[in-house]
């Protein structure tokens, strides 16, 4: 017989979902019971104080109404929490870390734009040994436009010079 072993901790949560999971059935089985039976049958059985008949469909019509509008309200909720676009907390925030080598892409950027990616790469990162991988940054967004602005420009370029020929 292979070994089997029993848990004895039990989580809070694991107890809810469990007493829940039973307590549904008999408030399933009295909705249901107020729902569809009539009010003498009711006060035979010795029950006299009950919400009113017209509940039994407002309920499910409300519940399903909720059901449809809860995600629209959680991403409004999300939308009114977020910065605009136009801020600057979208592109930095307190883990933003800005790359060591910089200042060195910026200048490398700012001189020489004809140079292909792979060179300005090198140029950028030199002081790192080929065994190591540079430290995770935030590369800064004037340095990505530049980059694909180039990126543009020479495939233009070189879209012109292949029709040309």
């Amino acid at each position: 017989m292979a070994n089997v072993r029993l848990r004895r901790d039990v989580s809070s949560a694991e107890t809810c979902g469990f007493v829940t999971y039973f307590l549904s059935f008999p408030i399933a089985a009295a909705y249901v019971a107020w729902a569809f039976l009539p009010e003498h049958v009711l006060h035979s059985a010795g029950i006299t104080y009950y919400p009113p008949k017209a509940l039994a469909a407002y309920l499910p019509t409300f519940l399903l109404a909720l059901f449809v509008a809860v995600p629209f309200l959680y991403a409004g909720l999300n939308f009114l929490s977020a910065p605009s676009a136009a801020s600057l907390d979208t592109l930095f925030d307190g883990h933003s870390r800005e790359c060591v080598s910089m200042e060195a892409a910026k200048a490398e950027m700012n001189g020489c734009s004809t140079r292909s990616l792979s060179r300005r790469n090198k140029a950028v990162y030199a002081d790192v040994s080929a065994l190591n991988v540079p430290e995770i940054c935030d590369i800064d967004v004037s340095v990505i436009n530049r980059l694909q602005s180039d990126m543009l420009h020479l495939r233009s370029r070189r879209e012109r010079a292949s029709s040309s020929t």
